[in-house]
């Protein structure tokens, strides 16, 4: 008990300590204006001494607002009435719901795109994929759906690279999985994932992906310019590692020391490192000396308690074996000199008794120790087998009868006002009432009651006495192995009982004065087994 209470205070002081240790690294989580100069200066100098890959200006590659949709992966969402079981690229479902297009923007190039991958013409003109609009309501470009029929060379190589600014961005990765290296802005450009795209139709500042940094050159706004330097991500790392920062993408809830546009600066872990001094390092790594020590104790103790229950159970499995035989030996001797009481004089037969009496309680005491055994056995401790008792009362008043005929006044029985049938394991109740019932006898003072109660599908039984526990509460009192002061047994009988109760999705109540055990019993549905 005392070690696990060390463990205990240990883990709460280095959860303070590694609190305070975290607030220290963390600092303030705003930066000065000394920190916000020296980012500028660093993004001043990469640029001064980091080529970009290349310089992209946009509207030379997407010459109109139409063609400029081609850049917004939300354009690739289909359009209402559209049925998305067909494929526009293939000769299938041809004309099926094309009533429900009718209304779609420029209907009439749907109407010949469906003609020529029908088979209502052969050819398409000339003007067909450079002329808006240049998405089908499918949300696939016309050029990505001639792409796909191949039919009249559209699947060609060389076609393909003359029309790329006509394909949707999203489907440039396609392609180059298809046709090999698209070259240019467009090899760039298939590498960007959806946010990134997204990012870059609404022309924000500065673009930061797994493998390149996009950052946007500023024109007044009458030019409406879009044009951007495209830098390796490579390349920002490595010029970054002799900095004291870290660049990443910005995240809503995620911690930021600087915010720039859509970038949010942090310091990296060699400067965090740096910033705290010998004494706050070394309190660090001997906290974790003493995490480590802590839960090795900790399983050290775990394994020695299971080692000393196996022990215990093994002892009590071998004694439990060992004395039933030499128990029923002296059963039968005591029954055959029973038969001569009436010989014995006075002084005889009251060592008689005491002798019968101390066999009684060594047979009790084997019982229950293999009742314990037998409910260890399993993971889920015991399989029950339910059955349907027609009347509570008839069944306690068999199974609690032959108390009733040796205490006399000294035992009562309060039986349910009005009958009922109940549904349980009428082999583990009667192991539990009668373990309860032997407790008081053994422990309590007479008289002894057993009161039943019936509510909400629950029978309550109850075993009182006059007597007072030792222990306060039901948790101490039944665990494995422990004995009040004036007990002589294995202190298992009460461990069974809360273990048995339990498993029968019920519960054990415990009041120590005057001692008081309440057992409920759930009204099982049949079909219902544990195990």
């Amino acid at each position: 008990m005392k070690l696990y209470v060390t463990l205990i205070f240990t883990a709460v002081g280095i959860a303070f300590t590694l609190g305070y240790f975290a607030l220290f690294i963390q600092g303030s989580n705003v930066a000065t204006q000394e920190e916000t100069m020296e980012i500028t200066a660093i993004k001043t100098d990469f640029q001064r001494r980091v080529a970009p890959q290349s310089i992209v200006n946009f509207n030379s590659l997407y010459f109109s607002p139409e063609q400029f949709k081609l850049l917004d992966p939300a354009n690739t969402l289909p359009e209402p009435g559209t049925d998305n079981s067909i494929l526009y690229s293939t000769t299938k479902k041809c004309f099926k719901g094309f009533t429900k297009l009718i209304n779609t923007e420029n209907f009439e190039k749907v109407w010949v795109w469906e003609e020529f991958r029908c088979g209502g013409r052969s050819y398409l003109p000339a003007s067909f994929f450079t002329d808006p609009p240049y998405m089908h309501p499918s949300g696939k470009s016309f050029a990505y759906l001639a792409f796909n029929l191949k039919k009249g060379g559209y699947d060609e190589k060389s076609w393909v690279k003359n029309h790329l600014s006509y394909f949707h961005t999203m489907e440039l990765k396609k392609l180059r999985q298809n046709i090999g290296e698209l070259g240019g802005i467009y090899s760039i450009l298939e590498r960007l994932d959806e946010d990134a795209l997204s990012d870059l139709a609404k022309g924000q500042g500065t673009i930061l992906t797994k493998d390149f940094l996009f950052a946007r050159l500023r024109y007044p706004k009458i030019f409406n310019i879009l044009e951007y330097r495209i830098y390796l991500r490579d390349d920002l790392d490595n010029f970054l590692e002799s900095s004291p920062y870290s660049l990443q993408t910005y995240k809503v809830n995620r911690s930021c020391f600087y915010k720039d546009g859509e970038l949010c600066w942090n310091y990296n872990v060699r400067h965090i490192f740096r910033m705290a001094n010998t004494s706050t390092v070394g309190v660090f790594v001997g906290l974790l000396i003493m995490i480590v020590v802590s839960v090795r104790l900790l399983l050290v103790k775990i394994k020695g308690q299971r080692l000393e229950d196996d022990r215990r159970r093994l002892a009590l499995q071998v004694l439990t074996h060992e004395f039933r035989t030499p128990i029923t030996s002296m059963l039968l001797t005591i029954e055959r000199l029973n038969k001569r009481y009436d010989g014995m004089d006075e002084e005889t037969q009251e060592a008689f008794l005491r002798l019968s009496s101390e066999v009684y309680r060594m047979q009790r005491l084997t019982e229950t120790s293999r009742n314990y055994l037998k409910a260890q056995q399993s993971k889920e401790l015991i399989n029950f087998n339910f059955e349907t008792v027609p009347s509570v009362n008839m069944y306690f008043e068999e199974l609690l009868g032959g108390y009733d005929e040796r205490l006399g006044d000294d035992f009562k029985v309060s039986y349910l006002e009005t009958d009922c049938e109940l549904n349980t394991d009428t082999y583990w109740v009667a192991i539990c009432v009668k373990n309860l019932v032997e407790n008081a006898l053994t422990h309590g003072l007479k008289p002894i009651t057993v009161s039943l109660t019936w509510k909400d599908e629950y029978l309550y039984v109850e075993v009182s006495d006059l007597g007072e526990c030792d222990f306060d509460n039901l948790e101490e009192l039944t665990r494995e192995f422990v004995k009040g002061n004036k007990s002589s047994g294995t202190g298992l009988g009460l461990n069974i009982v809360k273990k048995v109760v339990k498993e029968m999705e019920g519960q054990m109540l415990f009041n120590p004065k005057p001692t008081s055990f309440t057992i409920t019993l759930k009204n099982q549905k049949l079909g219902e087994t544990n195990g």
